[in-house]
């Protein structure tokens, strides 16, 4: 596949090799910023246009779920104390200064782990970071629906491909994808919808990659830090592309550089993959929806033990040992029995006990039923192994490997990739989510507004909807349990 990188290297074949290799590192963000720059929405095909706001929707269903929790509303309620110029709108909530709203909205679209994953061999969660930073964008500058979608595509196809660049290594050296990468992506739609020159967009990128952050240790303590990463990304990435349309500067060699984010930030990581397919492949097409507010990677094996259940009518007492077996990564993930929600979404023995024990699992579950003692009877029965076949196949294939073994019978399923979620599955889960905090017609309502965004000449329409949500009001203690 052609890359721009190549050719660079090419047409300056007399310069000496120091310039050469200077000249090439600096030109990743360039290219970048070229793309951004240069991206037209009239010349974006249908099925990308369809898909992109088919993943805003699913973000905003993902925010509206996350609203009640304590971390949306400990972020709540630092912007509004902030308080600051009203410019851009706080899902539930009113109007404030544009990053502030991404900070919120980015929070709570990865608040309850149910948001998008990249196109493999991506790991980060883009939507979440990416689309509350184009919504704050959009709504503050006034700029048409078309316009929206254009930025947000900027940024999924710059995050994926980033993330790509630096996957696994970026995880082996303890980062979390979500808060590093995101904010690149972040930047990307953020510099675009404000219309970025080619200048100020790689600094814009510079900018962000001296940003970029989020530790991984969430996944052994179970704290809320993970949930902050998105909307932190999102805030980044706000904050970088103003700063550069003023014309503060950013290191151009921001990816490849002796201290760039590559280097820094991954054990290992390949630069051909920041320009791989660039303008000719859209990465928002392999970007993957979850059906269950946990683990990507945790979706397939619930699935799966649900369907052995019901299809030989298991019962969890009659379980004496589950084994799973999964890629290298995720098999690392041993915890048998969860502290917190966040363990419950992310560790495979619990995720599957959740499963056996709950007749439907879809968000609520792993947040209630995690405490359960046959639960967490079933999670000390449960072996996490990394599968050789599936490993070998990893990350361009998802399997899954699972066995129930019970007093008098094995019953084992195998499954090579993890199919894709439909369309009309998100329309369905937002609805879901949605209707946790307003009426159905009000959820209709949003559902058509995203449908027509190509249509919109503002977002002042859609953005009222979800700011005046309620036809419920939370309880002053809070209601729920879910530290």
């Amino acid at each position: 596949m052609h890359n721009p990188i190549h050719q660079i290297r090419k047409d300056i074949s007399n310069e000496s090799y120091l310039d050469q290799l200077v000249t090439a590192v600096d030109e990743y963000t360039r290219i970048y910023a070229k793309y951004v720059v240069s991206l037209k929405f009239d010349d974006l095909p249908f099925d990308v246009v369809e898909k992109t706001k088919i993943h805003f929707l699913d973000y905003l269903g993902n925010a509206l779920a996350a609203y009640e929790m304590p971390w949306s509303q400990m972020v709540i309620k630092i912007v509004k104390q902030m308080k600051g110029e009203p410019q851009s709108t706080v899902i539930g909530e009113g109007k404030y200064p544009m990053m502030n709203a991404a900070l919120a909205n980015g929070t709570m679209a990865h608040g309850v782990d149910a948001d998008d994953s990249g196109a493999r061999p991506s790991w980060a969660h883009p939507g979440s970071c990416i689309n509350p930073t184009a919504q704050a964008v959009a709504e503050a500058e006034g700029v048409t629906g078309k316009e929206l979608i254009t930025g947000i595509l900027a940024g999924y196809e710059i995050s994926c491909r980033v993330d790509s660049s630096m996957y696994p290594g970026l995880r082996n050296r303890g980062f979390h994808a979500t808060g590093v990468v995101g904010t690149i992506g972040a930047t990307a739609a953020a510099g675009k919808i404000l219309g970025l020159d080619e200048d100020q967009m790689v600094n814009a990128f510079g900018l962000a990659g001296t940003q970029a952050a989020g530790l991984e240790e969430w996944l052994t303590a179970g704290d809320m830090s993970k949930r902050f990463h998105a909307g932190k990304a999102a805030m980044n990435g706000v904050l970088a592309a103003l700063l550069a349309r003023e014309g503060y500067t950013g290191p151009s060699s921001v990816f490849e550089g002796k201290h760039g984010l590559l280097t820094t930030h991954a054990e290992s990581y390949n630069p051909e993959m920041l320009t791989e397919g660039l303008g000719s492949e859209y990465k928002i097409l392999g970007c993957k929806f979850k059906p269950y507010a946990c683990c990507h990677e945790l979706c397939p094996p619930i699935r799966m033990a649900q369907q052995l259940q019901a299809d030989h009518s298991i019962k969890p007492q009659e379980v004496e040992k589950i084994r799973i077996g999964l890629n290298h990564i995720t098999a690392e993930n041993q915890l048998k029995e969860a502290e917190t929600p966040l363990h419950a979404q992310n560790h495979p023995a619990v995720a599957i006990g959740i499963a056996l024990v709950e007749d439907k699992v879809f968000l609520k579950e792993f947040f209630e039923s995690y405490r359960d003692p046959m639960v967490i009877q079933l999670g000390k029965r449960t072996e996490v192994y990394t599968d050789p076949e599936i490993d070998m196949a990893f990350p361009t294939k998802i399997g899954t490997r699972l066995e129930i073994i019970t007093k008098t019978n094995h019953y084992t399923m195998f499954e090579e990739d993890k199919p894709p979620i439909p369309h009309s599955f998100i329309k369905e889960k937002f609805m879901a989510l949605a209707t946790n905090l307003t009426s159905d017609e009000k959820a209709g309502q949003i559902i058509n507004k995203v449908q027509e965004l190509d249509r919109l000449d503002n977002l002042s329409h859609l953005t009222s909807l979800l700011k005046n949500l309620f036809f419920r009001v939370m309880t002053s203690d809070g209601n729920n349990d879910f530290s």
